[in-house]
């Protein structure tokens, strides 16, 4: 007669983190990103961080960035927040959104005058 055994994850080996992504592999990443990002206005500057596991894409310091950064979270999801900073002595609107795109983190932000 055979007998029951229950399972217990605790009996189970942790499965290791994925190895990080190549700077050749996120920038791949970040050309598809941006295919998928079709009729989107794209970022003024791009930083890719292979340490982070994580896009920094900026956005033009005007009013339009605004609606740019919602656009982009229209179609990505992910949160956008809004807060009144001083840069170089001056307010400016910051506008970030952070998403994830295929285990990679995604921030795109704007610094808009309020002058």
């Amino acid at each position: 007669m055979g007998s029951l055994h229950f399972y217990d994850p605790g009996d189970v080996p942790a499965v290791p983190d994925l190895p990080p992504i190549s700077v050749g592999a996120l920038a791949v990443g970040l050309t598809n990103l941006f295919g998928k990002a079709n009729g989107l206005a794209l970022p003024r500057s791009v930083v890719i961080n292979e340490t982070a596991q994580e896009f920094m894409l900026s956005f033009t310091p005007d009013a339009d960035s605004a609606r740019v950064i919602t656009a982009w979270a229209m179609r990505f999801g992910g949160i956008i927040d809004s807060h009144v900073c001083e840069v170089s002595g001056s307010p400016h609107r910051h506008i970030t959104l952070t998403f994830d795109y295929y285990g990679v983190t995604v921030d795109a932000y704007t610094f808009i005058p309020l002058t």
